[in-house]
């Protein structure tokens, strides 16, 4: 039966967009040249005499030079690195990076983690985002599909399809591997044909504009309060 599923689980690889991809990159260099020119132009911001700024920068400069040579190592090597393609197949899921390498995550390494006692699949948080994340050799590891990630050459616009395969995977693979119901439930994920779930998403868009209303409502309603009173 797992030969024949072997069979039907086609590969699924990563698309680029290269739109977003452009937009992204534009905006973070945007980003990042302002926070260089504020932070070069720093102690001219707060020094109100001539003395005052030849004290701050002799004591800011090499501090700062420091910084930012260690911080453009950081994204020269994490570019050297950067994940090219993405694919997902009878196997695992594979990450194909632009030095030659590949990092895998496999079915067969998947099993319990130390943060999850009930699951062995299951959401965890990172910057206030939901990530699936899995347990390998007691860790836990969180399996990112969509290139936002500082290391990744492109944006992927398939990054949900890439994922609910990869759940798909470990349904069919490793029925023994449990797998969080909010998993379904956060990615918009049919249970049953792991596809992208439009009726779950639209759900979940309702509910957070709703609940941004409601902030928005009780914001108003108490800045009118305030208003009367005074």
């Amino acid at each position: 039966m797992q030969e024949n599923f072997r069979k039907d689980f086609l590969p699924l690889a990563s698309k680029p967009s290269w739109i977003m991809t452009w937009l992204m990159n534009i905006f973070g260099g945007a980003v990042l040249l302002i926070m260089f020119i504020v932070l070069a132009v720093f102690p001219f911001l707060v020094s109100g005499s001539i003395k005052i700024l030849i004290v701050v920068a002799i004591l800011y400069y090499p501090v700062w030079a420091v910084a930012m040579y260690r911080f453009f190592r950081y994204m020269r090597r994490n570019m050297a690195i950067a994940i090219k393609k993405i694919i997902v197949d009878d196997k695992g899921v594979h990450f194909y990076k632009k030095d030659g390498s590949v990092d895998d995550v496999l079915y067969s390494q998947l099993g319990p983690s130390y943060l999850s006692d009930n699951y062995e699949v299951y959401i965890s948080t990172q910057h206030k985002t939901w990530m699936l994340a899995v347990g390998i050799d007691r860790s836990e590891i969180k399996v990112v599909f969509d290139g936002t990630h500082l290391g990744s050459m492109y944006y992927i616009k398939n990054a949900r399809a890439l994922r609910a395969r990869f759940i798909e995977g470990i349904a069919r693979f490793r029925p023994d591997l449990r797998i969080d119901p909010l998993v379904f439930e956060e990615f918009s994920i049919h249970p049953e044909k792991f596809t992208f779930d439009g009726k779950r998403y639209m759900k979940h868009v309702v509910d957070n504009a709703v609940g941004v209303g409601v902030l928005l409502l009780i914001s108003g309603l108490i800045i009118v309060i305030i208003r009367i009173m005074k």
